[in-house]
């Protein structure tokens, strides 16, 4: 007979090797973006959340994954959701059951998984362990999903993806979500986090006028290259029958943080907040009026001759909210974006300056 301690080493080990027979959103590579505007089969969408961009994907050359300013912000790294239909489940199952049954394999172990696949197949349960299925519930094909644990594929090794591991896979319906109560089960707020890591944004590329050498108590007309506009992400998990749980999430743009890298300069406007115009752009091209203060732009007043030149950092600031099913909804930390590499500005005192 089994000690109680054996039976629960026995049933850790299922639950551990259970993870893997439960389906490729146990083994996930970085989610890989289709030109669809939805995930493409690995990643995020292996594990079950579509990730869809309402807005466009803002791919293009120079855009980059949206930053927190808030540095302790992360991700959900685990959540229970849907991992199969009872078809889907079985053949999972029974691979990682016939995949153990391997030379060495501890007897124990071994034990375990005959106990679980028993468990989906012939109703076996365990003393407080909750009733078991008929054949995977293959007759309630298309009436529902099994759901288990389900680790983040962003979050690679980071040991927190295994929290959720606690929990054997089990039958929710059409439509419904999990027993409240039941730990881990993904929210809309999980979602709008998943949404929010998956948010791409352009890039900042500095142009300066004059493009090479400033000039001591000149102004230097700053604009980047990119336009900015809302960028919306959606997360969601299909319930089936027809229903999500979803959550959406929207960046605005606000004014661009300039920070010339000299403490005397001069900045424009006064706050060193560069305006995002209607159309999105920021700064504008030296306009040839020597008089005129540019809108984006800063005058050093000190040269570098003899020092290092001044590094320019300039940093896109995107205030981020969402909106989920059943009118949820809250904020989230703001996101950030700056120039990399940063420009090294070199300034000398002479007068005279082409344009």
């Amino acid at each position: 007979m089994r000690t109680p301690g054996t039976i629960c080493r026995g049933l850790v080990v299922a639950g551990a090797l259970v993870l893997a027979a439960a389906g490729p959103g146990y083994a996930y590579t970085s989610p890989s973006k289709s030109t669809s505007g939805d995930s493409d089969g690995s990643g995020l969408l292996a594990a079950g959340v579509h990730i869809t961009y309402p807005s466009g994907k803002h791919e293009e050359a120079g855009s980059r994954p949206m930053g927190s300013s808030n540095v302790t912000w992360s991700p959900p790294p685990c959540w229970i959701g849907p991992i199969g239909d009872p078809k889907t489940f079985k053949a999972n199952i029974l691979k990682q059951v016939a995949d153990t049954n391997v030379p060495g394999q501890a007897n124990y172990a071994l034990e375990a998984m005959n106990e679980l696949q028993r468990h989906y197949e012939e109703g076996y349960t365990w003393d407080g362990g909750g009733e078991g299925y008929k054949d995977f519930n293959l007759d309630k094909q298309g009436k529902g999903q099994f759901w288990g644990p389900i680790s983040n594929p962003d979050m690679g090794n980071d040991p927190r993806t295994m929290d959720c591991n606690g929990t054997l896979p089990f039958w929710v319906d059409n439509g419904k979500t999990p027993p409240p109560g039941t730990p881990n089960v993904i929210t809309v707020e999980m979602l709008s986090r998943l949404a929010y890591a998956n948010t791409r944004v352009p890039g900042v590329t500095v142009v300066t006028s004059p493009a090479q050498t400033q000039t001591v108590n000149l102004p230097t007309w700053v604009r980047l290259t990119q336009n900015y506009s809302t960028v919306r992400v959606r997360a969601y998990v299909d319930l089936g029958g027809g229903a999500q749980l979803w959550a959406e999430t929207k960046a605005v743009p606000q004014p661009v943080e300039i920070d010339p890298g000299e403490s005397d300069a001069t900045r424009y406007p006064a706050s060193g907040l560069c305006p995002v115009s209607a159309d999105g752009s920021v700064g504008k091209a030296y306009s040839g009026n020597p008089q005129a203060t540019p809108p984006c732009g800063m005058t050093y007043r000190r040269s570098t001759v003899g020092s290092a030149p001044y590094p320019l950092r300039v940093t896109v600031h995107w205030k981020v909210s969402w909106t989920g099913s059943g009118g949820a909804g809250g904020g989230l930390p703001d996101g950030v974006v700056t120039n990399d590499p940063v420009p090294q500005v070199t300034v000398r005192e002479i007068q005279a300056v082409n344009r």
